[in-house]
């Protein structure tokens, strides 16, 4: 999507620095020069001091080739964008998992407000039956956010009995 957008700018003009290219298509800049360097590869677009992939300078010119030319009728110009992807991916997990975890958190306080004196493992099955029609919880997670908010004072174990948790109000 982002080639074609860059590409009919060149409907407009002959001659694009990467500069107006990125204050046209407000793109990111990173991303800008990622798709920028997959034409350029390609030999779709030509650029005056293209050495390598990392030297692109943001006054540096870009030309459509004039000489183009290719026996397929679809050219694939998505190959080096996969990295850009997999990082947004992981950025995408990583976040998930957050509020994942912070629900957690939140489905024990409200639980345990609820309760005052809870078994620990009674509060598991609760927190998993609880959110178990918005994620599946792992056991493993919800005993860490358990011992966090122990740790943050917000639950406490019962001195003569440790499998009993008490909320600390």
């Amino acid at each position: 999507m982002y080639q074609m957008v860059i590409l009919l700018l060149f409907n407009n003009a002959l001659e694009w620095t990467i500069e107006k290219i990125q204050d046209e298509t407000q793109i990111k800049i990173e991303l800008l020069l990622l798709v920028l360097n997959t034409l350029i590869e390609s030999k779709i677009l030509t650029c005056t001091q293209f050495l390598d992939r990392d030297n692109l300078d943001i006054n540096c010119i870009i030309k459509l080739s004039n000489d183009f030319r290719s026996d397929k009728y679809r050219i694939n110009l998505n190959t080096t964008m996969k990295s850009v992807e997999e990082g947004d991916v992981k950025n995408f997990h990583n976040t998930i998992d957050q509020d994942r975890i912070m629900s957690i958190r939140a489905t024990i306080v409200r639980i345990m407000k609820l309760n005052k004196t809870m078994n620990e493992n009674l509060l598991i099955d609760t927190v998993i039956q609880q959110l178990n029609s918005y994620f599946n919880s792992n056991v493993s997670t919800i005993k860490d956010c358990i011992n966090v908010l122990i740790t943050k004072e917000y639950l406490e174990r019962q001195s003569n009995d440790k499998d009993l948790l008490c909320y600390r109000a």
